[in-house]
């Protein structure tokens, strides 16, 4: 379409991309109440899936064990509290040995940005 056409442009936004179309004219109630209870379940599932690896790889948790979601946060925020205390007393253990550990292997805390979650 030239810009000189008579012809009424298709939605746009200000960043020159299409609007997206409404879908809540098209489907029927029934068929939004469908999709966000299988968005609600798959949501749920992937929830039950992260738990699940917290839980293997924690092991003070165990599958025979209350799997309340209370307990499997609580136990794995201890052991990653022992696992800082061993790393804390692993460092001083190679210092008093003469061993140099960089700094980049020495566990700090955490920084307010939380770009060290998950590294």
């Amino acid at each position: 379409m030239s810009e000189n056409s008579s012809e009424s442009p298709s939605p746009s936004r200000k960043n020159g991309k299409k609007a997206k179309t409404s879908k809540s004219s098209v489907l029927s109630e029934e068929q939004k109440k469908a999709h966000h209870i299988a968005s609600e379940q798959k949501r749920r599932e992937n929830i039950r899936s992260e738990f699940d690896k917290i839980v293997s790889l924690t092991p003070t948790l165990t599958e025979s064990e209350n799997r309340s979601e209370l307990n499997i946060l609580t136990k794995s925020a201890d052991y990653i509290d022992e696992l800082r205390e061993e790393n804390v007393k692993l460092v001083e253990l190679c210092r008093m040995k003469g061993i140099n550990v960089p700094q980049e292997l020495i566990y700090n805390g955490p920084q307010n940005d939380g770009s060290d979650i998950g590294t």
